[in-house]
């Protein structure tokens, strides 16, 4: 059984029942943590209740397709004006009247929604639209790649839920797991979020607006900005962090996914646990690799270990060159599986395609190559494919990766933000498949200088994990508690739990070259 990491492959509702303020913060749909975390399909604008800043318009005419755009305006009774910068980049502008009473759409309105590149939704129309054929068809629009706005109440109904005025009620749900406030009413929202645990609560001011695209970027563009917040919820505190327009440090503003990880993941026991599990494995064997290259005859102990040539291989890499493919290859291999790992949307299903699952069955190794931690979580983390790899392992198979192959073999990951490798861990994001326990690993260690920042600035931040920093080109073997050094340079293993944060000569640094052992249990070097 997987432990906290994602106990929820699939959180049914008999799962919420199990806390009643859960409940209500899941049950507006019956969906799985992954659904709630899944990136969105499309483009999303949405703006407060002020007048749209030029910076604003001009943002939407160029995302519907500027001069090329056919821009539909759905709205109910009322008419809206039309701001004069749309009419002067796009031509091609209707407008759709509902009528509240009728639930269905005729063949005309369907085709302009379907036809549209953007659409702009006007007033509350989730209040008579929720769960309708216009509901489908706006989550067809956007995977069609339409994009859809609105400002004030419009805004809000492309939310999971919307604060009515007898409680709260469904939204359209184009943005997952999410409750929106444009009010500018802060002592509204905050309430009304702490109601809402597992939610991620969207807070944007009456002259703000924000942009979801790429499947998970939110990029702000007016100010003074928009709050993200999530309730606290057990031992979680409550988090909100407020952002603003420009944001040139990174390539984009904030990260959907991992926000609303950090929302549904106060839902379960705090991560990492105060007393996380032993470093132990009952069964099998990992091998965590520095990246950059393997130690010398490692792929040959790999092949023996798993069963020979006629083994079955599984292996993931995030580019069509598999490295660790070739070098089974080269050693006579033949039952070997590959699997490109995507991210976004094209990767939203790839934990749950039966063809992985049906090679991961019979598998007796698998292997995680380079690239970025996040991609690797994004297809594999709480689907059912994470479920048989540990079954590789629990039928004593071997599981090796490298680089970021490696740090996602921790239950603690690093360097999972998608905007960049330089932040150490971000929360939402700093979840790995979990193989090792009670641990962090981080790879390249001293060639990219990790040693003078991760020990002071992660793995003290976290004493009761086992920090492990692994040099390129060298691997740890791990069966059962004992990690075996393989290759030419080090590995470093930081023991915190007794440190004085005052005095960093008090933290247990034990320093391992090849053919050394450590004792991942008790933390020590074996003499």
């Amino acid at each position: 059984m997987i432990t906290k990491r994602k106990n929820c492959f699939v959180v049914s509702i008999i799962g919420c029942l199990l806390c009643t303020l859960s409940l209500h913060a899941l049950t507006a749909q019956e969906t799985s943590i992954k659904d709630l975390v899944s990136p969105v399909y499309g483009k999303i604008f949405l703006a407060g209740t002020a007048e749209l800043s030029p910076a604003a318009v001009a943002t939407f005419a160029h995302m519907a397709g500027g001069e090329n755009g056919k821009l539909l305006l759905i709205y109910e009774k009322k008419k809206i004006d039309i701001p004069d910068a749309w009419k002067e980049k796009t031509e091609n502008i209707k407008s759709l009247i509902l009528n509240g009473s009728s639930k269905e759409l005729d063949e005309e309105q369907v085709a302009m929604i379907r036809e549209a590149t953007a659409i702009w939704l006007s007033g509350d129309l989730s209040k008579n639209f929720a769960g309708s054929q216009l509901n489908t068809e706006l989550e067809a629009a956007l995977k069609n790649d339409c994009l859809i706005g609105g400002q004030g109440l419009a805004a809000e109904s492309m939310g999971t839920e919307v604060k009515g005025k007898k409680g709260m009620r469904p939204g359209f749900n184009l943005i997952p797991n999410s409750y929106i406030e444009t009010s500018g009413d802060k002592g509204l929202f905050n309430k009304t979020i702490e109601e809402l645990p597992g939610r991620l609560g969207w807070d944007i001011p009456p002259t703000s607006a924000a942009v979801i695209h790429n499947s998970r970027r939110i990029a702000v563009i007016s100010y003074p900005g928009i709050l993200l917040a999530t309730a606290a919820h057990g031992d979680w505190p409550a988090r909100s962090e407020f952002f603003s327009p420009p944001y040139d440090e990174l390539p984009y503003t904030a990260d959907l996914i991992s926000w609303n990880r950090s929302a549904t993941n106060r839902l379960d026991p705090v991560f990492p646990p105060e007393n996380p599990p032993v470093p132990e494995l009952s069964n099998g064997a990992l091998l965590i690799i520095g990246g950059h290259g393997f130690p010398k005859g490692m792929w040959k102990k790999v092949v023996d270990y798993a069963g020979g040539k006629d083994a079955r291989y599984v292996c993931f890499s995030q580019t069509e060159h598999c490295s660790g493919a070739e070098h089974l290859r080269e050693l006579g291999c033949k039952n070997i599986a590959i699997y490109v790992t995507k991210t976004g949307v094209d990767g939203i299903n790839q934990g749950s395609d039966p063809e992985l699952l049906e090679d991961l069955k019979d598998a007796d190794a698998v292997y995680f190559g380079g690239g970025r931690t996040y991609k690797f979580m994004d297809a594999y983390l709480g689907t059912p494919a994470e479920e048989l790899m540990h079954d590789v392992l629990k039928r004593g198979g071997i599981i090796l990766g490298s680089s970021a192959g490696a740090q996602i073999q921790g239950d603690f990951l690093v360097r999972g933000d998608p905007r960049t490798n330089e932040t150490l861990w971000m929360e939402g994001s700093n979840e790995g498949l979990g193989f090792l326990q009670g641990v962090i690993i981080d790879a390249h260690y001293r060639e990219r200088g990790r040693q003078n920042i991760s020990p002071q600035k992660l793995f003290a931040k976290f004493p009761q994990m086992l920090g492990i920093g692994i040099d390129e080109t060298t691997a740890i073997f791990v069966e059962k508690s004992i990690a075996e050094v393989w290759g030419p340079h080090s590995v470093n293993f930081y023991d915190f739990s007794e440190a004085d944060p005052s005095a960093p000569e008090t933290v247990k640094e034990t320093v391992l070259m090849e053919g050394e052992k450590y004792d991942l249990k008790n933390r020590k070097k074996i003499d």
